[in-house]
């Protein structure tokens, strides 16, 4: 069986950035217990809808 590598971007709702952090790394945790893969979030901006998109990664640094 080949490897390959998905890219996905998903849009969720919070009512903070801590909010969305912790969503985050559930969803994370969910996909790697799930399908046993190497899950990795290595994005999250803030995008308000109709707004546009954000340059600042709210997880640069860390580790979810």
């Amino acid at each position: 069986m080949e490897r390959y590598l998905i890219t996905t971007e998903s849009y969720v709702y919070a009512k903070d950035d801590k909010a969305a952090k912790s969503l985050a790394g559930y969803i994370q945790g969910k996909q790697r217990k799930q399908y046993d893969n190497q899950h990795c979030v290595t994005r999250l901006e803030y995008a308000p809808f109709g707004a546009g998109f954000s340059d600042k990664n709210l997880l640069e640094g860390e580790i979810l």
